[in-house]
């Protein structure tokens, strides 16, 4: 006990100065104890040196972004940019359903600018947690910091080409050597010649988005159906009716056109056999036990039949026909990398002869690798050298009375700039428009989400904001693997595509019809129908995806159904 006493004796001098004021004793006493409290003192300072030291380093880690992410099941996107948060923003509604869900950012911004930055531009994440790390992504230990041993998907949202490969090898050797088997990597790719070195890079664990040729096939259609990038941009975004696979095993025996009248809120647009996703296969192709259906609905999980079909009234079909598609004069102003696609897309579309004419500065078009006529079977090209920006030559192009005018962004320069021009194109398209009495569809090509609201008081038929629709694609596909070949066959000119056609062509106009007898009159021509475009006095219109099948609608002239077809 002595001894005991002995130790908690000189312990209490050592951590604490103040109790040798109250000693008395003999001179070595008193002389020790003063020694072992400067020895406690000093011990007690490294101590504290040491701890303090510590907990700096760490936080200096933390703000710096370098601390390892000790997350399950997130998905991280590489690169930080306009188009990463407009993935952020379709992530969180996508997670809408999903509690505690994580998505990870990593740049070599600072990590508190990221926060900042997405604080000031998502005002709520919802059910969503973002985390932000700074690094480089094709860094194998950068790469290693946001644990991609234990995430869902990997988005390379890279402003290149090469560093997009560079980090596609550097994520795909990372999941090897992790094994991390189920996890996957999207990547946007911005030149054609460098999709298969990607592809190479990835090791098998890699859709590659080469986002010109689908942008350019967005562009093509909504300049010749108004209306359409509504829907893609409805269909691709989490927030409304989106794309789903699901397996059904009670469709199975029935017939495509058989099992759409079991699902009152979904559409069914194909299946995927064997693995391989088909889009409106033959109405009458029976469903396999093992068949996953392709349906397009409000969220997961909702696509629930009904024990009785929907009853189809066979006496509001219209009576077959079969229609060309009407001659379209379409104005095209302006030059830029997407030019060459929509002229061989509007080409597979457009009927014989079709007047296009191609507007720009004589620099541009130089620049611009154009398909010559010889080259084209549809389309009759006229290409004219002026400033569109000219109040004179505008009045020139449009005394041609186009059908349909697109407007491409000026890709030379920057986001606000490029809007800013097509802003005051389409202010004085506005203009001569109200002032001649000439009506026509615009579309316009816009770089920035923001600058498509401020457009709107130009009252534009369609935006195609190629960053927001890139974003969409990536967000679909880093949730679904096999949402990468259903969007690239919807996309492709190849099979089955959306479009527009007079719905006077399936049932009889006037009259009240439900969605059940519209369905059923679209699988007489192999069609299958997934909304319908409503058109207003004023020129306006309303576009309407999957609607439930109960809900009636009365059909006008010039209103549309929106269908899957071949042609």
């Amino acid at each position: 006990a002595g001894v005991l006493s002995s130790i908690w004796f000189s312990l209490m001098h050592a951590i604490d100065a103040g109790t040798i004021a109250g000693d008395s004793g003999s001179f070595p006493f008193m002389l020790i104890m003063a020694i072992v409290t400067l020895c406690g003192l000093f011990i007690t300072s490294m101590l504290i040196g040491v701890i303090g030291s510590g907990l700096e380093d760490k936080m200096n880690s933390l703000r710096k972004g370098r601390s390892q992410v000790l997350e399950q099941n997130h998905v991280i996107i590489f690169g930080f940019n306009e188009n990463a948060l407009n993935i952020l923003r379709e992530l969180i509604l996508a997670n809408e359903n999903h509690k505690k869900s994580v998505v990870v950012v990593m740049d070599n911004q600072d990590k508190s600018e990221m926060e900042d930055t997405i604080a000031q531009r998502i005002q709520d994440t919802k059910t969503t947690r973002i985390i932000c790390r700074t690094g480089s992504m094709d860094n194998l230990a950068d790469v290693e910091i946001c644990s991609p041993s234990t995430c869902r998907s990997i988005i390379i949202n890279a402003e290149d080409d090469f560093m997009s490969v560079k980090a596609i090898l550097a994520c795909a050797t990372v999941l090897e050597n992790s094994g991390n088997t189920e996890a996957y990597i999207t990547a946007l790719i911005r030149s054609e010649e460098n999709v298969d070195a990607a592809k190479i890079a990835g090791k098998g664990r890699v859709e590659v988005f080469y986002f010109q040729n689908s942008i350019a096939r967005i562009m093509a259609h909504t300049c010749r159906q108004p209306g359409m990038s509504s829907v893609f941009t409805n269909l691709l975004s989490f927030d409304g009716d989106e794309i789903y696979v699901e397996s059904i095993p009670s469709m199975a025996g029935k017939t495509l056109a058989e099992a759409n009248l079991y699902f009152p809120k979904s559409t069914l647009i194909g299946l995927v056999q064997d693995g391989t996703p088909k889009l409106n296969p033959p109405v009458d192709t029976k469903i396999a036990p093992q068949d996953k259906l392709i349906l397009i609905a409000q969220d997961d999980g909702v696509s629930i039949p009904t024990k009785e079909a929907g009853v189809v009234d066979k006496s509001r079909f219209a009576p077959i026909a079969h229609s060309a598609a009407p001659l379209q004069k379409t104005l095209i102003l302006g030059c830029n990398e997407l030019l060459q696609q929509i002229v061989s897309e509007l080409d597979c579309y457009l009927a014989s002869d079709s007047p296009v004419i191609i507007a720009a500065l004589e620099e541009d078009l130089a620049k611009s690798e154009l398909p010559q006529q010889d080259q084209l079977k549809n389309i009759a090209l006229d290409i004219r050298s002026c400033d569109i920006f000219q109040r004179s030559a505008l009045e020139e192009l449009l005394a041609h009375k186009p059908d349909n005018v697109l407007i491409l962004s000026d890709t030379d320069n920057d986001d606000q700039e490029s809007d800013s021009k097509t802003l005051l194109l389409l202010l004085q398209l506005r203009d001569i428009a109200h002032k001649t009495g000439l009506k026509f569809s615009v579309t316009s090509e816009m770089r920035s989400v923001e600058n498509q609201e401020l457009a709107q008081v130009t009252k534009v038929t369609d935006f195609v904001v190629s960053s927001n629709i890139t974003a969409l694609m990536m967000t679909q596909i880093s949730q679904a693997r096999e949402q990468f070949v259903i969007l690239n066959d919807l996309l492709s000119d190849d099979g089955s595509e959306l479009y527009m056609k007079d719905a006077g062509r399936y049932v009889k106009l006037g009259e009240s019809v439900d969605f059940y007898t519209i369905g059923a009159a679209a699988t007489q021509y192999g069609e299958i129908v997934v909304g319908y475009k409503k058109c207003h006095d004023d020129g306006e219109f309303d576009i309407v995806l999957n609607p439930p099948k109960a809900a009636t609608v009365v059909l006008r002239q010039g209103d549309s159904l929106i269908l899957l077809a071949e042609n």
